[in-house]
């Protein structure tokens, strides 16, 4: 369906979700402005090299490199504000996701973006509008993006001080998937966060499955520990080098925690397994 597809060296992929590619009059385009992106490193034959080198990927010889996606929060908390922020700090991601739901792709997969240190060459990024995690003493900008109603529920709300929050749908008002800061840790971090919204969560889900589907190394799975618990912490680089699934940004860096601890990753994974089912 047109408006619900990705672009994968060139080619149309369904998504089953709403994406706004940077060819779109509202999409962000992070080619402009820069040269060519470096071309991703890979271990493939020799021939192959030469002929991606030549004349560039194509989705099957992508489909050989990529095994990794690689989830953010952008700490910013709309992809409109994200997306400028990746330009001026000469940084890139594949997709951005905003707070309704709607997903951008900034260039085509088969670009090597600069979002995720180590694993450039073999991953897909994205970045979920999220202003982010923090420890509990240090928790105001919480304060600033969220407002308690007297019913009980939390709502998304944007700081005035945004006149163009950029949100494709009109009026969106947007509530977290559970009410309240969710508090946890990242690597022994103690930390508070708002959650996703539902919204997030299901674009999340079908985009994650769409590649997944494209890119047949791209597990559904998700870093655990030795007694099956989500691992909330840096993989140890033999384990990272050998991992293929979905992981966090906390997972390849000690020094980030993004998606950060209200993410629901038991939750989102089983959604994304009866996608592919």
């Amino acid at each position: 369906m047109p408006g619900h597809e990705i672009i994968v060296a060139g080619e149309r992929i369904p998504a089953g979700t709403r994406v706004v590619t940077w060819l779109e009059p509202r999409g962000y385009n992070a080619y402009a402005g820069r040269g060519p992106f470096s071309l991703r490193r890979n271990s493939l034959p020799a021939a192959e090299q030469q002929r991606i080198a030549r004349h560039g990927w194509t989705r099957a010889s992508l489909a050989q490199v990529v095994d990794q996606f690689v989830l953010h929060y952008d700490a910013c908390g709309l992809s409109r504000i994200c997306f400028d922020v990746l330009q001026k700090r000469q940084l890139s991601v594949h997709f951005l996701l905003d707070i309704d739901g709607t997903i951008y792709q900034t260039i085509d997969l088969k670009e090597r973006a600069a979002h995720a240190t180590t694993s450039n060459d073999r991953s897909i990024g994205i970045e979920i509008a999220n202003i982010g995690a923090f420890p509990p003493g240090a928790a105001q900008p919480l304060e600033q993006w969220y407002r308690r109603t007297p019913d009980g529920r939390t709502h998304l709300t944007i700081p005035a001080r945004i006149t163009n929050p950029g949100v494709l749908t009109p009026n969106f008002r947007g509530r977290p998937a559970r009410p309240g800061p969710i508090a946890g840790s990242v690597h022994q971090q103690s930390l508070q966060q708002y959650d996703l919204t539902p919204e997030q969560y299901a674009a999340l889900t079908k985009l994650t499955a769409a590649l997944c589907r494209t890119f047949p190394k791209l597990r559904a799975e998700i870093p655990r520990d030795r007694s099956g618990r989500v691992l909330m912490r840096k993989l140890p680089d033999a384990e990272l080098a050998r991992y293929r699934g979905v992981l966090g940004h906390f997972h390849l860096q000690e020094n980030k925690v993004d998606p950060g601890p209200a993410f629901q990753w038991e939750r989102f994974i089983t959604d994304v397994r009866a996608q592919l089912r």
